[in-house]
């Protein structure tokens, strides 16, 4: 009897589990709004370099590179514009970020990035 209950409070805790990782992946595929600096493209690898915001319950604000998603259009942005996008993972051998919808912010658009990240980028 002693194992039987072993048994069926293991199943019980993978199945909650698998429940929660689930619900993750469902949430951050969804996206976050995110807002930062473009620092550059590689083709090669089809992702970008942006300097963005903290996404608040998600991240800090740092320095990342985001991989397009498949079907998304190569960006055509300078080094230092300004650009919002939406930001979401997979999980493909390891969590993967991304970056899609990239438009072009206002020259004038005030971001809010710590000191020293703007030194990192050098801002």
């Amino acid at each position: 009897m002693m194992k039987r209950s072993g048994l069926l409070v293991g199943l019980a805790l993978a199945w909650l589990s698998l429940g929660a990782q689930a619900s993750d992946m469902a949430a951050t595929q969804e996206g976050h709004a995110a807002r930062g600096i473009f620092l550059g493209y590689d083709e090669a690898e089809h992702r970008v370099t942006i300097a963005h915001e903290a996404v608040p319950e998600v991240m800090m604000a740092m320095r990342m590179h985001l991989a397009l998603p498949d079907g998304e259009p190569t960006p055509d942005f300078s080094v230092g514009d300004k650009v919002a996008f939406q930001m979401f993972s997979r999980v493909e051998n390891g969590r993967t970020w991304y970056a899609k919808e990239l438009e072009a912010l206002p020259a004038e658009t005030e971001l809010s990035l710590p000191p020293a990240l703007r030194d990192k980028i050098g801002l």
